[in-house]
């Protein structure tokens, strides 16, 4: 790649983020980093992890709506880019300890 053409790939990409809202980056970067953290980490830290991701990805969210470079509804985007981010990881977490839970054999529903 030359150096002319990096500036207008970077350029291709600030124009994707903007026509989003930069609404779609966070919550893609949110389920990767949570998918990763229900993965890695031994169970015992498997909670740390959820932490450190939904702090990345509040950091993340604010950066991104940043770069996006308006200042019409900027709090009210980056709020939702950041409590999507946030749900988005409370949601694999749920689905993360179900599946743990189901693994060691415990039961939620008692038969009999």
């Amino acid at each position: 790649m030359t150096t002319a053409t990096k500036p207008r790939a970077a350029r291709r990409l600030v124009r994707r983020i903007r026509a989003s809202q930069g609404l779609l980056l966070p919550w893609i970067f949110a389920f990767v980093l949570a998918l990763v953290a229900a993965i890695v980490p031994a169970p015992d830290a498997r909670w740390a992890w959820y932490v450190a991701v939904v702090g990345l990805t509040t950091i993340g969210s604010f950066t991104i709506q940043l770069v996006v470079g308006r200042s019409d509804g900027f709090i009210l985007r980056t709020a939702t880019a950041a409590l999507g981010a946030v749900l988005i990881v409370g949601i694999v977490s749920v689905f993360t300890a179900l599946f743990t839970a189901v693994a060691s054999g415990l039961s939620f529903a008692p038969i009999g």
